[in-house]
């Protein structure tokens, strides 16, 4: 069996994960903007509503950017890994 593996893909690929955990976790912190206007409205219950809401929500994003961000740590670590098999294997010269 021959299996062929493109280390800058995985690294490209890792990249890609990695920032769209970032993306995900500067949404999650821009939710704390939107509940922070409700409270300007004056209505608590409507305050209440929307810390309630926004918590949850960054909860979910927040957990959801860890697994990303390890699938993008896994990706770029099997790039290395790849790369340290292949310089192994086949003695430079």
């Amino acid at each position: 069996m021959r299996m062929e593996v493109q280390p800058g893909a995985l690294t490209d690929a890792g990249n890609r994960q990695s920032d769209i955990a970032a993306t995900l976790n500067e949404l999650s912190g821009r939710l704390t903007t939107a509940a922070d206007a409700s409270s300007a409205a004056g209505d608590p219950a409507l305050e209440e509503a929307m810390a309630t809401a926004v918590q949850s929500w960054q909860a979910s994003l927040s957990m959801t950017a860890l697994s990303v961000s390890g699938i993008g740590s896994n990706l770029s670590s099997s790039a290395v890994a790849y790369l340290n098999v292949d310089e192994s294997a086949i003695p430079a010269g």
